[in-house]
């Protein structure tokens, strides 16, 4: 009877009740264990991802996925993971195949948790730093630290960071003869920045480029974003696969197609769109045949 009420006086306003099939997981202060892939993985209690991946257990999947069709190919390759959190990709990554990884972190708080659950893996170096395109020294503020730190530059306070290019960072003689086949790319909105400072890597190894589309936070820092994906038509990109925020698959197109990847672009750019954020992967056009291979895989889980 009462539920009735309720219901009714909020028809009246123009809204309902609707019981969804997404339980309520709430966060906790106390570290907790998920399995991620084929692997156990300590995040702290307020990390996101420890009810995401309880919700959705092949929760970046494609990334996985992508690191096998990729390493059919190229069998000696090496993955860089940018924003590696907590290891949770990693485990991603290990759980579809072995192949040696590279780890970037700069929150402090994520690194620590990263440093413990790497210690199940193999052929895993891990590096602290928050990268950027450009070597600097810059003023920012952190908004959601320890658990999916976004960076947030500002002219009066916060504190002063450091920032590397991926292209110095794997200069280190440790990754002499490391070919980078597949890069990954997570820092909240400064994907695209950070890939500017790869151009190096970009240029030598032509790696399956797999990155986060934020636009939310990208605008917060006045991040343009789709110049830079355009711009890799230049150096023989040719294919972009474009993923919804759950990992599911929305189109796939050539990058030549600028009309069709504009408005993929304004269309996350709006407030009314429905997805959040996107994954895209770009391919080389000498890995034609491994984007091919790919999209036939993720068609099937649609």
């Amino acid at each position: 009877m009462i539920r009735n009420l309720i219901r009714n006086f909020l028809r009246r306003n123009g809204y309902d009740i609707v019981k969804t099939d997404v339980p309520y997981i709430p966060t906790s202060t106390k570290d907790g264990v998920v399995t991620v892939g084929k692997f156990p993985i300590t995040m702290p209690g307020k990390n996101v991802q420890l009810v995401n991946y309880q919700l959705y257990p092949d929760l970046n999947g494609q990334l996985g996925r992508l690191a096998l069709a990729v390493s059919a190919k190229y069998p000696q390759m090496t993955t860089v993971d940018v924003g590696a959190n907590v290891g949770d990709t990693i485990a991603v990554l290990k759980s579809a195949v072995e192949l040696p990884v590279i780890g970037i972190e700069g929150d402090e708080l994520s690194f620590s948790y990263l440093q413990k659950n790497i210690d199940q893996f193999k052929d895993v170096k891990i590096v602290k730093t928050f990268l950027s395109d450009k070597t600097k020294e810059e003023r920012v503020a952190f908004d959601k630290s320890g658990w999916n730190a976004t960076i947030l530059p500002v002219e009066n306070g916060g504190e002063q960071v450091s920032f590397k290019t991926l292209d110095e960072v794997l200069s280190n003689a440790e990754y002499n003869g490391a070919v980078i086949k597949l890069l990954k790319v997570d820092v909240e909105g400064f994907d695209t920045i950070v890939l500017r400072g790869a151009s190096a890597v970009i240029e030598k190894d032509k790696p399956a480029l797999f990155f986060e589309y934020n636009r939310e936070n990208m605008i917060a820092i006045n991040e343009d974003g789709i110049s830079t994906v355009l711009s890799y038509r230049d150096s023989g990109y040719k294919k972009i696969i474009f993923f919804d925020h759950k990992g599911n698959l929305v189109l796939a197109t050539d990058l030549q197609n600028e009309e069709v990847v504009r408005y993929m672009h304004e269309y996350i750019s709006s407030h009314k769109n429905l997805l959040g954020y996107y994954d895209i992967c770009i391919f080389h056009e000498n890995d034609t045949d491994v984007a091919e291979k790919f999209l036939a895989i993720e068609k099937k889980y649609l």
